[in-house]
């Protein structure tokens, strides 16, 4: 019950404040409301935008499968394939932050993410056509550039769409962009099969045409908020602090160099795979995905260990891992040990879980966007991997390549142990 004071006025008890009892009128206002609960059209938009990410992950490794198959068919070389592979992610590279600032600066996320992803799906269509190397690279490096566009964006559409139930939303997004990278490979070795590599990746390419249409229209055009924009001397200052978080680099030189290992050796393990073992595409096709679906179910173990021990401990068994798995790759005698590594790297390899969350620890929350777009646009660095492997292979052969990939992978682990751990 509410105490009298001296002079006849009421204070009220803590527990009516908490109710939100006005003492003076004595009123109670309704209750506070949950979250509402989602409905259909809520579940539509989050499969729809959950789609998109699964077909921009699937697009990010879209040649790996059918690597062979354009090898035979061109006649390239291993130095060849490895350019090829490489152009993609250094288009990557180069576009993912500046698109990143100008979605930030004019709020048209949704617009550069449609604009994007349709580059990238029409630039594998158009490898149907290609007999030539060089064309292949261009299309290759639009793809690439394209499809940067989706994380920096795509993830704040869906963040903003999903602005209640976010922790849901948000991790669903995620797996979404395992499961497309898992199930892609499948369709290409699928419809390979009974035709060919260019049928396979055109057709894994056309859904995000149908798809982008009804994002445009289900996704706000322009980011609530957005019409201030960062002057230039605001963007200065933002990365100054970014780039003066020793923890933030830190992070994007581990998660760099677990890139490079990890692009290396999913990208050359088709070519391994066939050359040494004759493994058709089939095989490859289903190695590669249970590599990604591997990923998918221990990114819940990734998150548990950073929970439990901080980024630096966390860090160090996937990266020992999957650096010694990498290694073992050469020794492989048979199809069915090959797509037992291949699972078991998948297990260890996605450290992404890790890196994020201990970056939103470690970073000032202001600078939380750019310092994720600096993370991501290091780990875009892994275009090196292929080129690298490509000249090695040819120097030597396909194992040193492997081992080149293992010893980066450890490598990182140096650059972790300079974290802070579990406070």
């Amino acid at each position: 019950m509410p105490r009298r004071r001296r002079g006849g006025r009421f204070r009220s008890s803590p527990g009516l404040a908490r109710l939100g009892m006005t003492a003076g009128r004595g009123e109670i206002p309704s209750a506070p409301r949950g979250p509402a609960p989602w409905g259909r059209r809520d579940y539509f938009d989050l499969t729809l935008i959950g789609s998109a990410h699964g077909l921009s992950d699937g697009f990010s490794n879209m040649l790996v499968p059918v690597l062979a198959l354009i090898v035979a068919d061109l006649g390239l070389s291993t130095v060849e394939a490895g350019t090829l592979l490489s152009t993609f992610s250094l288009a990557t590279f180069l576009f993912l932050y500046p698109l990143s600032i100008l979605a930030d600066y004019t709020g048209r996320k949704k617009a550069i993410v449609i604009a994007g992803l349709g580059l990238s799906a029409v630039s594998f269509v158009m490898m149907g056509w290609m007999h030539s190397f060089a064309s292949l690279l261009v299309l290759s490096f639009l793809a690439g550039a394209g499809n940067s566009t989706y994380h920096p964006c795509g993830t704040a559409l869906a963040a903003e769409r999903f602005s209640t139930h976010r922790s849901f939303a948000i991790s669903y997004h995620g797996l979404s962009g395992n499961i497309g990278t898992s199930l892609m490979p499948l369709l290409q070795a699928a419809i390979a099969a009974v035709a060919n590599w260019r049928i396979a990746v055109a057709a894994c390419a056309v859904p995000a045409l149908a798809l982008l249409p009804m994002v445009g229209v289900r996704f706000h055009g322009k980011s609530a908020g957005a019409a201030a924009p960062h002057k230039e001397e605001g963007v200065r200052s933002m990365l100054v602090r970014v780039f003066r978080n020793r923890n933030v680099i830190l992070l994007a030189l581990t998660y760099m160099l677990q890139g490079i290992g990890y692009k290396g050796m999913i990208g050359f393990l088709p070519l391994i795979a066939s050359k040494k073992l004759g493994m058709d595409t089939a095989a490859i096709g289903l190695a590669v995905s249970l590599y990604f679906a591997a990923g998918a179910v221990s990114k819940p173990l990734m998150g548990y260990l950073y929970s439990r021990w901080g980024a630096r401990a966390a860090l160090m068994a996937p990266l020992l891992g999957a650096g010694a798995l990498t290694v073992a790759v050469p020794f492989a005698k048979w199809d069915t040990a090959l797509i037992l590594i291949s699972v078991v790297a998948g297990v260890f390899s996605f450290v992404s879980p890790i890196i994020l969350t201990a970056t939103a620890d470690l970073c000032e929350p202001e600078v939380l966007a750019s310092s994720v777009g600096v993370i991501y646009t290091m780990r875009g660095l892994n275009f090196i991997a292929p080129l690298a492997g490509g000249w090695l292979a040819e120097r030597y052969n396909l194992d040193v390549s492997f081992f080149f990939y293992g010893v980066v992978t450890w490598s990182a682990m140096l650059v972790a142990v300079r974290l802070p751990g579990k406070k």
